[in-house]
C-alpha cells in the first residue's frame, strides 16, 4: 500500500503537533510506503487561495489503491466538498479540536466547529495522541468510539534531574512555544505570587511564533523585576531540552488546554513533580501522585500549588519519585509508528 501524510506549513516548526510529525515519519517509511505531502500554510484559518492550494495537492496525491493521511491542523480545516472529492480513504491525524484553540473570536471557534464536525464524518479512521482527545472528539462531534485509535507521543528520556546545588534557588523548569493557549502569562503572574521564595525559572520554547504572547510575557517579567530570576531560553534541541529537565527542580507550564501534554511526560520521565493547568487531556497525562493539575487561568491555584512543591522538599522528592515510576511506564516512538502503521493498513483499499 502507498501512503501520503499530508501537513500544512513548515515541518520544522516547533509545535507539538510538528513533533509528532517528524518522529513518527522515518518510522513510518520503515513499515509501508508513506510519502510527505506538503499542504500551504495559513492553517487553521486559510484564505482561499490556500484553501484551493490545497484542494489541488491532496487530488494530486489521491492515487489509486493510497490512503491520504491528513494532519488535523489542516483536516478540521478544509471544506467537506474537498474531502468528498477524494476517491482514496482519509485517515486524519487530531491533536486536538482546532475549535479549542485560545486566541480565537467566537466567530471563528463556531467556524471551525462546524467544519472539523463535517470532516470528521469522511475520515475512515481517526488517530489521536491521548484518552482525553478520543473523548473529547466523541463529545464535541458525536465520533464513535470505534473509529478512533490512540497512538500516544513517545517520550524524550535522559538523565534524571539533579535539581539546584545545596544553597541555590529551586529551579523551575518550564517549556513550550510561547502562544496564548500555553498561558505563560498565568505562569509569571503565578511565580509573582510565590516571589518571597528562594528559586530561579527558565522557560524553553519558540519565541516567534506569537509575537504578541512573547511581548506580553516579557512585559510581565519587567513589570515584576524578574528579568534575573526567570530566563527565556527560546527553542532548545532535543539534548538541550534534556539537559534542562535534569537540571530542574520542577516542571510547571499553565496551559489552558492540551491534546496531550508532550513536555508534562517528558519532564516526569526525568524525575520532575509537574505544576499543571487546563483542560483536554491534562488529568490523564498528570497522575495525581506525581503532580497538581488546577483549573486552566486559575493563577491563584497554580501559585498555591508552586509554593507547596517549592517550600516542602519530602512532598517535592515523593512527587518526583512518583513522576519518574510514571514515566518508566510511557510509550516510546516505536510503539507509537506501529500503531498509526496499522490503522494505515487497515484503511487501504
Amino acid at each position: 500500500m502507498r501512503a501520503f501524510f499530508a501537513i500544512p506549513g513548515n515541518l520544522d516548526a516547533p509545535d507539538g503537533g510538528y513533533v509528532y510529525a517528524r518522529k513518527i515519519l522515518p518510522l513510518l517509511a520503515k513499515r509501508l510506503s508513506i510519502e510527505t505531502g506538503p499542504l500551504p500554510g495559513g492553517f487553521p484559518l486559510p484564505g482561499k487561495a490556500a484553501l484551493d492550494e490545497a484542494a489541488a495537492r491532496l487530488a494530486a496525491f489521491d492515487a489509486p489503491g493510497a490512503v491520504l493521511f491528513i494532519d488535523g491542523l489542516a483536516y478540521g480545516a478544509l471544506p467537506a466538498a474537498t474531502l468528498r472529492a477524494l476517491e482514496a480513504p482519509l485517515v486524519a491525524l487530531v491533536h486536538h479540536p482546532l475549535g479549542l484553540e485560545e486566541g480565537l473570536s467566537p466567530s471563528e471557534k463556531a467556524h471551525l466547529l462546524r467544519t472539523e464536525a463535517a470532516a470528521l464524518v469522511l475520515a475512515r479512521s481517526i488517530v489521536v495522541p491521548s484518552p482525553g482527545t478520543a473523548r473529547e472528539l466523541t463529545r464535541l462531534f458525536g465520533v464513535p468510539e470505534g473509529k478512533i485509535t490512540v497512538a500516544e507521543p513517545g517520550i524524550l528520556r535522559g538523565p534524571r534531574a539533579a535539581g539546584a546545588a545545596p544553597g541555590d534557588p529551586l529551579h523551575i523548569v518550564s517549556a513550550g512555544t510561547l502562544t496564548p493557549r500555553k498561558g505563560f502569562g498565568v505562569l509569571a503572574d503565578a511565580l509573582n505570587e510565590v516571589r518571597d521564595l528562594p528559586w530561579r525559572a527558565t522557560i524553553a520554547g519558540a519565541l516567534d511564533r506569537s509575537p504578541e504572547t512573547t511581548a506580553l510575557v516579557r512585559g510581565k517579567l519587567a513589570e515584576f523585576g524578574f528579568e534575573d530570576r526567570v530566563r527565556l531560553a527560546g527553542r532548545l534541541d532535543e539534548p538541550g531540552l534534556s539537559a534542562l529537565y535534569s537540571s530542574a527542580d520542577l516542571f510547571a507550564l499553565a496551559s489552558f488546554y492540551e491534546g496531550y501534554g508532550m513536555v508534562f511526560a517528558e519532564a516526569m520521565a526525568h524525575g520532575l513533580p509537574v505544576v499543571a493547568s487546563g483542560g483536554g487531556a491534562v488529568r490523564d497525562t498528570v497522575p495525581p501522585a506525581a503532580g497538581f493539575v488546577c483549573g486552566g487561568g486559575d493563577t491563584e491555584a497554580f501559585a498555591e500549588a508552586l509554593r507547596s512543591l517549592l517550600s516542602n522538599p519530602p512532598l517535592r522528592r515523593g512527587m518526583g519519585e512518583a513522576a519518574l515510576r510514571h514515566g518508566q511506564t510511557l510509550p516510546d516512538w516505536e510503539r507509537t509508528a506501529d500503531t498509526i502503521a496499522n490503522v494505515l493498513k487497515r484503511a487501504a483499499p
